[in-house]
């Protein structure tokens, strides 16, 4: 396990299985993300060639069903500057202020004041290592698809669009890898019980109502609910903005009072749920509101396509001795969206590299392949705030 260890990881398991239930292909399935938190296409179409046995034979100009692929979640990427191999982090905790400030403006005859007594600050030191890699690679083959195509120029476009979609893959790998990052702070968090905010509890505790998960889509229930809910979360967004230890966990006894504004604050949101926002709140108000400038996504799902709003994640945590520690399997439910510091979540790709082999002079072809180091960090005692819908 490369958390917090001067190790690198093979987690090529772990990560196919994030992917498959990302992309669907698998479903929900429990996943140990604190093995790495430091915490569709067809085959090629041409048909008599040796090569691939599915690209057929010339017959008409091709289509190259490729698209560069933007992925989510880039707002949690870390430049080498802010998080690099070795990552320290230096808080400072609150001390009692000094106990005999009165004498200063009542004096005593025969009273002394020492101005050199000394105050050292209570410091707390957090370092994060280790770090995962990737690795795949594709072959290209120099004059085999020849006959597949009708010119150099198409076969320049074959092997350009293998380089994007192999490219592509890396992206959404890296993407699944971040929001599982996102799953295990959420789970951490619902393991420790800190900073939880339970929705709909709170709505029929102010309102009288008994409203569940499913009622409470009904028409009539759901647009008072969203404009409560839109209110809630300024509410959570200026308290996290207060220098205080509330919505994070104290390690070693710290107290290490932090304060989010609107400028540092991330948020991630049901998808389905922001349209609601947008759609009901959004359009018919408007306020100068502080959150109006936080960092704010929407979620299509947590973890698996197949359940959009549920995750199942052995979860890596910082334990209040200050040693890393992993939780039980965490299987939350009804996930309504997550509010923390840009310090609380971090992706850093620190090394990435691609490479090609001289051509092979006896069979033709050459492979490329990718390298990449990655890194992915919760850091729980900054402010974080869990959302459900229950």
């Amino acid at each position: 396990m490369a958390v917090n260890a001067m190790q690198i990881t093979d987690i090529y398991q772990i990560l196919n299985s994030i992917h498959n239930q990302a992309t669907g292909k698998v479903a929900l399935a429990p996943t140990n993300t604190a093995e790495f938190v430091s915490q569709a296409t067809a085959t090629l179409a041409a048909g008599t060639d040796a090569v691939y046995n599915a690209l057929m034979d010339v017959s008409m100009n091709p289509i190259f069903s490729v698209r560069d692929y933007t992925e989510k979640f880039k707002g949690l990427y870390k430049k080498d500057e802010e998080w690099g191999a070795i990552r320290r982090k230096i808080s400072y905790a609150d001390r009692d202020i000094n106990e005999d400030a009165i004498k200063t403006w009542q004096p005593v005859d025969g009273d002394s004041a020492d101005q050199w007594v000394i105050k050292k600050e209570d410091i707390l030191e957090m370092r994060f290592y280790g770090s995962a890699v990737y690795e795949d690679h594709f072959t290209v083959f120099e004059d085999q698809l020849k006959t597949a195509f009708s010119s150099p120029d198409q076969l320049g476009s074959f092997v350009s669009n293998q380089v994007t979609h192999n490219n592509n893959k890396y992206k959404q790998y890296r993407e699944n890898l971040s929001r599982a990052t996102l799953a295990n702070f959420i789970g951490a968090k619902v393991y420790l019980d800190n900073g939880i905010v339970h929705l709909l509890t709170e709505y029929n505790a102010e309102t009288g109502l008994s409203l569940t998960a499913q009622t409470v889509y009904q028409p009539g229930n759901m647009e008072p609910f969203f404009r409560w809910v839109r209110a809630k979360i300024n509410t959570l967004g200026r308290m996290m903005s207060e220098r205080s230890s509330e919505y994070q966990f104290a390690v070693q006894g710290k107290n290490i009072n932090r304060h989010t504004g609107p400028q540092y604050l991330k948020m991630y949101i049901d998808s389905a749920s922001l349209d609601k926002i947008d759609a009901m709140v959004n359009t018919t108000t408007y306020h100068d509101e502080p959150l109006a400038y936080a960092d704010v996504e929407g979620v299509n799902f947590w973890q698996s396509i197949k359940s959009p709003h549920e995750i199942n994640v052995t979860p890596s945590y910082t334990a209040a001795n200050g040693t890393v520690a992993t939780a039980p399997a965490q299987n939350v439910q009804k996930i309504f969206g997550v509010m923390f510091d840009q310090d609380a979540i971090g992706i850093n790709q620190y090394f990435y590299a691609v490479r090609n082999t001289p051509v092979n002079a006896r069979r033709l072809y050459y492979n490329t392949w990718l390298h990449a180091r990655m890194q992915y960090m919760n850091d729980l005692t900054e402010k974080g705030i869990i959302l459900l819908l229950d």
